[in-house]
């Protein structure tokens, strides 16, 4: 048939003519009997040929009417060629914008890119369906060949559509088209589209790129707050130096909140970055929360976290559950957790007031007894525990007390010591200042006080055999010395010798008078220290070695006369300070009098002890009364105390034949642990330095929470990174494990991690926990693992993971689950039976830590899961 066409369309023709895909051929070339009259449309009959051909006259007028509706077309073609240029610019620009990190920016730009591929489809089928006129007859007749963008649509000729019953015939008669004004109007619509879709996509980037603005300079919020006097300079600090990881955190929390109704618990860095703002002030955490979109818990929420612990007076049940799992994570590693004892009173404000449930103000020993007969409290009797092997302090317990006698005291710290001693802990120093009271209390435990018998030491209320060491805080002691030397004036040591504050008085003048100081920090506060009596660096530095070294050069170097015979005071400065410093180590690193106490160094510091001991009984006053029998032996006979205590305890856990440390900081025995977290209590709300009752027990409840408190500078400035042991968790997770901890923590402190058996049989470091399953529970797991297999092909439905969980009986012939089966029964692959023996492993080693309960609570799964999946990849137990 095209053969046909062929030869008849070049029966005349002087040129030959060779169609091409997209060739047509007018309906006019065809006779009446070849056509079909279908409605407005003609079609042509399966064996049509061509076989009329106009003359040359009418071939003209046919070329001069194609020509001009040709043109019209190429003009509307070349109109639509804009327009999609033009759109596909406008593509092009949006596609480039795709620097929107929100959700609501991503699914329009998938919106955007769904609409180009659709309007990609519209082109293509514009152009599958617009066909070129090859040929126009000419009145020499001749054929005219158009080019390709020429589109023959007159509207003086109709259209036609061939239903040949072969390919040929379809191709050939391609040319039955929409109209391209159609199209246009299509794309047209399809702009506009784009154009409004632009506009919704540019206002949430704008959305986002703000959103990222705040979240992303959290310094420029605590700025804010600063500048509208929400928040004081410690608390800009804190969050400006602490909470590096928040921003992060909080566009988690933006991205996801509007996905999901309940986001579960919030991160421990958005946590403790909410709790430190509100401690510090409920105001600014309020403007924060409205002003900014952070993402922060509602304060009804921080309030159920508070709610979930009891903090009232007496000792505080959820620090020593926290305590208790500390000892058994620590019984995981075989270690200890030997902590240092402390106690102190901080005063509270007289007041009694209603605090919606009872009223709050009068004396409170924990005994659950509210009478307002009772006085009312003035001070805050606080025992803290810090550990001297890790970098954790926690508040055990507090009493709201109007003056306890010494014998009273002494029956609450044998009751902290049997509750410390209940939970695991080890108590090996108890630490207090130096009132009357407080040396009534140590006698009454057993320590002997006298100089002539000093026994730094007393019986374990619950260990006869263990032995607990008295400090007297060296804080305070060396502000008690400073005060002697500077109230007395003089001193003697043993040979006579005069000791003078005139001489550090005349050094300061000196430097004043100079404009330079002689590389010490001595200043007119260190001079007129009254008015700062209980900051402790001003003691510590007047008696520091940079003072006595410049009293040193000034006597022997430039021969002042006002400093001669300084030399005895040159030396009971360097006596003090190096004792100080030998009780107040804290870098492991450090050198000299600084350093730790090891077994190296032992007898090296016990020697300059027994010598400062033997300086300090040799001292007197200025009548030549011992200073240990003086009204002023507090300080004095402080340091004697600790000396001792500090031979002794460094002979028990350092220099012993199995010792328990390494290394002993004695800063771990100091007090300033309770004295950070007093001051802590007092910057709550913004800073109160005479809280009352209700308000130290909120500040209390909320310092046991996680979060980043820190003090001002006070008595005493924080010297080492001791934290709060956090003894409250998420909401999610109470009435579960005492304390939120990683999965590797909960592996070790239910021994779920396999420990193998020495291979050397001198190797006493662990004790092997492997654990035989007996034949009757190798059957049982193995039953068990087909019920897995059950359950696990409701959940997932990929063939290769289920063909990984079963095998044949073939591979199982002895199992118990084999002889079971009538063929309804899963039968479980070897691996997977492996993997539901290791579980049971890990259970029963769980039961024999946990005493023969089986725990619960959040991460005890997932510890499980992986300390499982460990074992099983070990050994390449994962086979069919």
């Amino acid at each position: 048939m095209y053969a046909k066409w062929l030869k008849n369309d070049n029966k005349n023709a002087q040129v030959k003519f060779v169609p091409t895909g997209g060739s047509r051929l007018c309906s006019e070339h065809f006779s009446s009997d070849m056509k079909e009259e279908g409605g407005q449309r003609v079609i042509l009959k399966p064996f049509a040929v061509p076989t009329i051909f106009p003359t040359s006259q009418v071939m003209k007028n046919e070329e001069a009417s194609t020509k001009k509706a040709s043109s019209q077309d190429v003009v509307e073609v070349e109109k639509f060629n804009c327009m999609s240029d033009e759109k596909s610019s406008l593509v092009e620009t949006i596609v480039m914008n795709e620097d929107s990190v929100s959700d609501e920016a991503l699914s329009l730009q998938v919106v955007n890119e769904e609409i180009i591929a659709m309007d990609c489809v519209s082109m293509q089928e514009v152009i599958e369906k617009i066909t070129i006129e090859d040929n126009v007859s000419t009145p020499g007749g001749k054929r005219k060949y158009l080019d390709e963008t020429e589109i023959d649509v007159s509207a003086s000729q109709k259209r036609a559509r061939t239903t040949s019953s072969s390919e040929k015939g379809a191709r050939d008669h391609s040319y039955c088209i929409k109209s391209p004004r159609r199209v246009r109007r299509q794309v047209d619509d399809l702009v506009v589209k784009l154009e409004n879709l632009q506009k919704r996509l540019n206002t949430s980037q704008k959305k986002t790129r703000r959103r990222n603005k705040k979240v992303s300079t959290l310094t420029a919020v605590v700025s804010e707050l600063r500048e509208k006097n929400l928040i004081n300079s410690d608390c800009v600090t804190i969050l400006e130096s602490t909470f590096s990881g928040v921003p992060k955190e909080l566009m988690k929390r933006l991205v996801t909140q509007k996905k999901k109704k309940n986001l579960g618990a919030y991160p421990p860095e958005l946590r403790s970055f909410a709790l430190t703002l509100k401690f510090y002030s409920t105001k600014a955490y309020n403007y924060v929360r409205k002003s900014f979109d952070l993402g922060l818990p509602h304060v009804n929420v921080i309030r159920s976290w508070y709610s979930s612990m009891n903090g009232e007076p007496g000792f505080t049940k959820d620090a020593l559950t926290a305590l208790k799992a500390k000892v058994l994570a620590a019984k995981r590693d075989n270690q200890e957790v030997v902590c240092a004892l402390m106690l102190d009173e901080m005063a509270i404000r007289k007041h009694v007031e209603w605090d919606g449930k009872q009223f709050r103000g009068y004396v409170d020993l924990g005994t659950g007894i509210n009478d307002d007969s009772l006085p009312e409290a003035t001070d805050a009797l606080v025992f803290m525990a810090v550990s001297v092997n890790s970098g954790w302090k926690v508040p055990c317990g507090y009493f709201l007390v109007n003056g306890l006698t010494g014998e009273q005291k002494a029956n609450l710290t044998k009751e902290c010591i049997t509750k410390l001693h209940e939970v695991g802990v080890k108590v090996v120093s108890f630490t207090c200042d130096g009132p009357t009271s407080h040396q009534a209390m140590l006698k009454l435990l057993g320590a002997q006080l006298s100089p002539d018998n000093l026994q730094a030491y007393f019986q374990h209320p619950c260990d006869p055999k263990a032995k607990i060491y008295i400090f007297l805080d060296a804080c305070h002691m060396i502000k008690l010395v400073r005060n002697t030397m500077s109230d007395y004036k003089v001193l003697k040591d043993k040979d006579g010798n005069t000791i003078k504050w005139q001489f550090v008085e005349e050094l300061h003048k000196l430097q004043e008078s100079e404009g330079l100081h002689l590389a010490n920090k001595l200043r007119s506060a260190h001079i007129k220290w009254k008015p700062q009596k209980m900051k402790v660096n001003l003691a510590a530095q007047a008696l520091s070695s940079s003072v006595a070294d410049a009293l040193e050069y000034c006597e022997g170097k430039l021969k002042l006369p006002q400093f001669q015979g300084c030399g005895p005071t040159v030396q009971c400065i360097r006596v003090f300070d190096h004792l100080f410093d030998v009780l107040n180590s804290r870098n492991p690193l450090a050198r000299n009098f600084k350093a730790p106490i090891r077994r190296s160094n032992y007898q090296y510091t016990k020697r300059f002890l027994d010598e400062a001991s033997e300086y300090i009984r040799n001292l007197k006053g200025p009548d030549g009364q011992s200073i240990l029998t003086s009204k002023r032996k507090t300080g004095f006979l402080g340091f004697l105390l600790c000396i001792n205590a500090v031979v002794g305890l460094a002979e028990d856990l350092v220099n012993a034949e199995n010792p328990v440390l390494k290394y002993l900081l004695t800063y771990k025995m100091s007090q300033d642990h309770l004295e950070l977290f007093f001051s802590a209590v007092r910057a709550c709300g913004g800073w109160n330095n005479n809280p009352t009752t209700r308000q130290f027990v909120a500040a209390y409840k909320q310092l046991l929470m996680r979060h980043n408190i820190e003090g001002g500078r006070g008595n005493c400035t924080p010297q080492d990174d001791t934290e709060i042991l956090n003894s409250v968790q998420d909401q999610h997770e109470i009435n579960s494990v005492p304390t939120g901890i990683s999965d590797v923590a909960i592996a070790r402190r239910y021994d779920l991690e396999l420990r193998q058996p020495a291979t050397d049989e001198h190797d006493y470091c662990d004790v092997s926990n492997a654990m035989e399953l007996s034949e009757y529970k190798e059957a049982a797991i193995s039953y068990i693992a087909g019920y897995v297999v059950k359950m696990v092909e409701k959940k997932i439905h990929c063939p290769q993971c289920l063909a990984v969980l079963t095998t044949s009986k073939e591979s199982i012939p002895d199992l118990f689950v084999t002889w079971k089966t009538n063929g309804g029964l899963k039968l479980p692959s070897l691996g997977l039976i492996k993997i539901c023996e290791e579980t049971e492993k890990c259970v029963m080693r769980m039961l024999n830590v946990n005493g023969g309960g089986l725990p619960h609570g959040a991460g005890l799964s997932s510890a499980i899961a992986t300390t499982v999946l460990s074992a099983v990849l070990q050994v390449g137990s994962l086979v069919r």
